[in-house]
């Protein structure tokens, strides 16, 4: 389907983004990230541009806090 996401695993976006899977839970907890889906058996599944967007945008809250 052209202009689908694929959804990815905490695992794989830790794997694209070179930290733990740890980093990306902690992310979520913080609300820093949010999962594009999750799976009946509540898993989630990321969209790795839209994470990065997400981090983005909070790299520029955190430092127009400063």
């Amino acid at each position: 389907m052209p202009g689908s996401a694929r959804l990815v695993s905490s695992s794989e976006v830790a794997r694209e983004l070179g930290v733990t899977r740890q980093t990306v839970a902690r992310w979520v907890r913080q609300g820093i990230i949010t999962p594009a889906a999750v799976t009946a058996g509540g898993q989630a599944r990321f969209d790795v541009d839209q994470v990065k967007q997400q981090l983005r945008e909070h790299g520029r809250k955190q430092r127009a806090e400063d």
